[in-house]
C-alpha cells in the first residue's frame, strides 16, 4: 500500500492514493527532469505534488520554480521540501520565464513540465522513460490525457495516434491540440525548438510543440498520462479571448493562415454570444453596460488581429 506523507491539507488526498502500488523503475532507464512552474498555486499545488509521488522518483529530478507566491504556497513547499532537486522562489516574468529558468537547471536527457494545477497519473513516468529507452531515435513522446473538472470528473478524453501527431494535423491547433501534461521531449528537441517565448502567456506550448512537430516524428504512447484540470481560475478559461488571439498568431507564424482565421472565428462566436446575452438582458431592463464594453473589446480585438494576419500574409507572399 502506498504511503505518502500526511497531506498539509487533508482535502489534497488523491482519490487513487490508497489503491496505488508504486512500480519500481528498472535500472538503466533515462532520467527525466520535471519543471513545475507556479505562482499562487496553493489551492491546487499539493495534489500536483502528490500525483508525482505516486510514481517512482528514482532518476527523476523535480525543479520547482515559484514566481514569488503570496498565498500559502511556501508552507506547502516546506512540507514537501525533500522531493525537490531545486526549489526556487523569486520574482519572474511569468510562466514562460519560469519554464525556461527551470529547464536551464535540468540535468537529465528527458524534459517535461507539469503546471501546479494539473496531475500526472500513477506509474506513468516509468512507461514514458521506457518508451524513450526502447526507441532511442525518438525525440518527443505523447500520451493520452483527460481534460477534467477540478474534482477530476472527465470533460474530454484525448486519445492520439501517429496521424494526429503530424505537423499538418496539429497546425489546426484549436481543433487538434495536444494536452501539455502528456508531452515529454528530449534535451535535443528542446535545444532545437526552445526556449519558450517569454512574451507568450497562453500559447507558448503550442508554439513549442509545432516547432518540434515540423522537425521530428512524434511517438504515440497509448497510455493515459495525466489530467489537465480546467477550473474557474485556469488562465486559458479566465482569459479565453486573449488565449484564442495568441494561438491564432502562433498558427500564422507557423504558416497556418487559414487555420489562424478559423481560430479567430471563435472570437466572432464569442462576440455573437455576448451580443445575444446583451439583448436578452436589455429586454429585462438590466443594464448591460459591463457586457457591452466586453462586446466592444472583442469586436475591436478581432478586427485588429484580422489586420495582423492580413499583414503577415502579405509579408509571406513578398
Amino acid at each position: 500500500m502506498l504511503m505518502l506523507p500526511k497531506p498539509f491539507d487533508p482535502a489534497a488526498r488523491l482519490p487513487w492514493e490508497e489503491d496505488t502500488k508504486i512500480e519500481t523503475a528498472e535500472a538503466g532507464l533515462p532520467g527525466v527532469s520535471i519543471v513545475i512552474p507556479i505562482y499562487n498555486a496553493g489551492k491546487f499545488l499539493e495534489k500536483t505534488l502528490r500525483s508525482l509521488m505516486c510514481n517512482d522518483l528514482t532518476g527523476v529530478e523535480l525543479i520547482l520554480m515559484d514566481g514569488g507566491s503570496t498565498d500559502h504556497t511556501a508552507q506547502i513547499l516546506a512540507h514537501y521540501r525533500g522531493i525537490f532537486a531545486h526549489c526556487v522562489s523569486e520574482k519572474d516574468n511569468g510562466q514562460s520565464d519560469a519554464i525556461n529558468k527551470g529547464f536551464a537547471r535540468a540535468t537529465h536527457p528527458i524534459l517535461y513540465w507539469l503546471n501546479g494545477d494539473d496531475v500526472i497519473l500513477p506509474n506513468t513516468l516509468n512507461a514514458v522513460r521506457r518508451c524513450f529507452a526502447e526507441n532511442p531515435d525518438t525525440q518527443v513522446v505523447v500520451g493520452n490525457a483527460y481534460m477534467t473538472e477540478i474534482d477530476f470528473a472527465p470533460i474530454r478524453h484525448f486519445t492520439f495516434s501517429p496521424e494526429k501527431l503530424r505537423f499538418d494535423y496539429l497546425l489546426d491547433y484549436a481543433s487538434n491540440h495536444l494536452v501539455q501534461p502528456s508531452v515529454f521531449f528530449t534535451r535535443t528537441a528542446w535545444d532545437h525548438a526552445g526556449p519558450v517565448k517569454e512574451e507568450m502567456h497562453y500559447a507558448m506550448d503550442a508554439d513549442l510543440f509545432l516547432t518540434m512537430a515540423r522537425a521530428y516524428t512524434f511517438r504515440h504512447l497509448a497510455l493515459d498520462i495525466g489530467y489537465s484540470v480546467y477550473h474557474p481560475d485556469c488562465k486559458t478559461r479566465d482569459k479565453r479571448s486573449e488565449s484564442i488571439t495568441e494561438l491564432a498568431m502562433v498558427q500564422a507564424r507557423h504558416g497556418g493562415l487559414d487555420q489562424a482565421r478559423k481560430t479567430l472565428d471563435v472570437l466572432v462566436d464569442l462576440y455573437n454570444t455576448a451580443t445575444t446575452s446583451a439583448a436578452q438582458r436589455a429586454e429585462k431592463a438590466v443594464s448591460p453596460s459591463v457586457l457591452q464594453r466586453r462586446i466592444n473589446a472583442l469586436e475591436e480585438e478581432a478586427a485588429q488581429n484580422l489586420q495582423r494576419l492580413v499583414t503577415s500574409e502579405l509579408k509571406a507572399s513578398t
